[in-house]
């Protein structure tokens, strides 16, 4: 395990809000400050404000912000103990939250704004970008901060270490004493990820707190808009040396999947076939031995992972550290990015923390009569204070102890193994403040301009609860949850043919609506281990008991609606998400049934090797096509059988999208500003003629058509 590198704040004093002309200046030389400086716009300009906080008692009244320009009130407070800080806003009597600060902490069962103030004893240096190119190079621009009593940076002193990753053949090193402003050109750096820290000391010899630059060598600038997810639950998929899996004694039982399974799958090329450049692993922690009763009376082991019994140990029967580590090389020397499942929702009661801090506060409702779902405890009312079962308690992350020490085991799996970002579990049955803590550690420990670690939550909503979903989401929160408004769309209209293609447009611009500004990359889903799968939606036998298990179809007609929706997911914008078997239309019921072991090739049908080699074709398509990779969505033609639209990149790129379900007649519509000319569908390279005028699209039955302009170097037979 390396050791963390606390990044240095983000400004001189750690002014929350900008913006205002009476901001202080910025001393010659960068420097640390303990200086806090609490900016906000009160709800009228006669309001009086004031700010109470933890460092004064939380003595009332507190201090008052003074007016500054444009209508702004500000505080500033120095000399502040390094480490956590909390403090209220006073507006006119109405106690708020400060707007400009996401994360949040609680006093006295209320919640408050919750800040963490950076040790300026030290220097600190801060990576601003990191820029790198195809054949190996790669140039770092960082600042370096000088501690309080402000000795500058000594230009000789700065280094790189690798935390993870390769060994940049060349460093070449300059800084300049008088800004902090440090430059490093890099050379002979292999494909894929490596992790630097950056070292550097001040002119008394004290070295500053290192900051990480994380260097990506591949063919573009990655963005999470690019990208495929493959979600691999680990038991479930394949033996160590790769090959298939014996079902399980029991549906509840393990399979014997490890990890080393999914890292020859990655060596192979399998998955990048598929287009995928992100692996989702279901949860590593050390899980409990033996069998436990689930809520339906069935016995379960802990196979899946989510039952933790250590925070930062890896399940022996899946994986060892050095396994995880050479699955980590294998991916990011492929350019794939590696996304952990974490659970900071509950741990089994096997675990320490139970027996240690449940008499601490650390727990919900010790006594575990509330499990959600039974009795009175409702999954409406009691959901953020539930038990999953009687053996899984829930965190009370109102208490400070249990929010830093479960946020700190998140980071671990980040920092430890070099993780690209994570899918949290249970994000709706945690308070937003859960969430925000966790994506403020992740973004101040491992982040820069050029890096983003994705956080993705675990939002289980029905088909039209925008608000939940908007409510995690932005810069404070999560940059992804799963669109389940648009998988229960698309398990309707093309799975069921229970309601129309209106009905998944309607969705799908609601969508765009409901989270614009947030900068969301939303992750687009058929399924996953907690639903039924999509085929067997598709071929109607997803009723009846989970524990027999659904048949695989027969019905062409099945895997043609599981190609179109699979289509339709590879158009849209967000970052499409395979569950392990999606791409061969594996069947099963909702879990257990939907955790079925994956099988071997030898073991399909041609159903279901004809739906992966159309994935594949997916992939290759939307890896090529920037406009189908982060385009707008506009809408062309739609009516209850047919979906026309165009997604348009920066620079005119543009592809149009023809989806189809039962319709038996060619189309005649215009395509409103869709350039007149030859296209080719990049799935069947079929030439068509469109154009803003009354255009012609043929008929075909559940399908879909990614038109590009002839011209294209993504078209069939073109050259780059």
């Amino acid at each position: 395990m390396r050791p963390r590198h606390a990044l240095a704040p983000l400004a001189l004093s750690l002014a929350l809000a900008g913006g205002c002309s009476s901001a202080p200046s910025s001393p010659a030389v960068p420097a640390q400050s303990c200086s806090l400086t609490v900016w906000y716009r009160p709800s009228s300009a006669a309001a009086s404000v004031q700010i109470v906080t933890s460092w004064s008692g939380w003595i009332q009244p507190g201090t008052p912000l003074a007016p500054q320009q444009d209508g702004w009130r500000a505080a500033r407070f120095d000399h502040l103990a390094p480490g956590p800080a909390e403090y209220v806003l006073v507006d006119d009597g109405t106690t708020v939250l400060d707007p400009n600060v996401g994360t949040s902490a609680y006093h006295d069962g209320h919640e408050v704004t919750w800040v963490q103030i950076p040790d300026c004893a030290a220097p600190a240096t801060q990576v601003s970008a990191v820029q790198a190119t195809p054949d190996g190079k790669a140039s770092v621009d960082a600042t370096f901060l000088a501690s309080e009593s402000g000795d500058p940076l000594d230009p000789s002193t700065i280094a790189v270490s690798v935390a993870h990753g390769a060994t940049p053949r060349t460093v070449t090193p300059t800084g300049d004493a008088p800004t902090g402003r440090i430059h490093l050109d890099l050379a002979g750096l292999p494909p894929g990820k490596s992790t630097l820290a950056l070292h550097a000391r001040d002119t008394r010899g004290r070295d500053a707190r290192a900051a990480l630059a994380t260097v990506w060598i591949e063919p573009r600038v990655f963005d999470w808009r690019d990208a495929v997810v493959y979600e691999v639950m680990v038991d479930r998929y394949r033996a160590a040396d790769g090959s298939a899996l014996p079902a399980p004694a029991s549906m509840g039982g393990r399979a014997g999947g490890r990890l080393a399974g999914v890292t020859k799958a990655v060596e192979s090329g399998e998955l990048a076939a598929l287009g995928v450049n992100a692996i989702w692993l279901t949860p590593l922690y050390a899980n409990p031995a033996g069998t436990w009763q689930g809520l339906d009376g069935r016995d379960y082991t802990s196979y899946h992972g989510y039952w933790p019994v250590q925070s930062r140990a890896l399940e022996t029967s899946m994986a060892s550290e050095s396994d995880l580590d050479a699955l980590i090389s294998a991916a990011h020397a492929r350019g794939m990015r590696v996304l952990f499942d974490v659970v900071p929702h509950h741990v089994h009661t096997q675990h320490p923390y139970w027996a240690g801090h449940k008499a601490d506060g650390w727990f919900q409702d010790v006594e575990g009569s509330c499990v959600c779902g039974l009795g009175s405890c409702s999954w409406g009312q009691d959901e953020t204070s539930c038990w999953f079962t009687s053996y899984l308690p829930s965190f009370d992350w109102t208490s400070d102890a249990a929010a830093a020490t479960t946020t700190a085991d998140v980071l671990w799996w980040l920092e430890r193994f070099d993780g690209d970002g994570l899918r949290i579990d249970a994000v709706p049955m945690m308070p937003r403040s859960a969430v925000r803590r966790i994506a403020w550690a992740a973004r101040a420990e491992l982040d820069n301009p050029s890096h983003r670690t994705l956080l993705l939550g675990e939002n289980y909503t029905g088909p039209g609860d925008w608000p939940s979903l908007r409510y995690f989401l932005g810069p404070f929160g999560l940059d992804s949850e799963f669109h389940f408004p648009l998988m229960w769309a698309l398990r309707g209209a093309l799975g069921q043919s229970e309601g129309t293609l209106a009905d998944v447009d309607a969705v799908i611009q609601t969508g765009e609506q409901s989270w614009a500004g947030s900068g969301a990359v939303m992750g687009l889903i058929l399924d996953n281990h907690d639903t039924s799968r999509f085929v067997t939606v598709a071929a109607g036998q997803d009723d009846g008991q989970t524990w027999t298990p659904a048949p695989q179809p027969t019905d062409p007609q099945v895997y043609a609606r599981l190609q179109t929706a699979l289509g339709l997911l590879f158009a849209l914008p967000g970052a499409p998400i395979l569950y392990y078997g999606d791409e061969v239309g594996l069947a099963g019921k909702s879990d257990p049934d939907a955790r079925r072991v994956m099988p071997a090739d030898a073991d399909l049908g041609v159903l279901q090797t004809q739906t992966r080699a159309r994935v594949e074709q997916l992939g290759k398509a939307r890896a090529c096509s920037e406009a189908l990779r982060r385009g707008t969505y506009r809408r062309l033609y739609v009516d209850a059988e047919r979906l026309v639209f165009a997604r348009e990149a920066a620079g005119g790129q543009t592809a149009v999208v023809d989806v189809q379900r039962a319709t038996r007649a060619p189309l005649a519509a215009p395509l409103p500003r869709i350039s007149a000319g030859s296209w080719v569908d990049l799935l069947s390279g079929r030439l068509q003629s469109l154009s803003p005028a009354l255009t012609n699209l043929p008929a075909a039955p559940f399908s879909v058509s990614f038109y590009v302009p002839a011209s294209s170097p993504c078209a069939p037979g073109a050259h780059p």
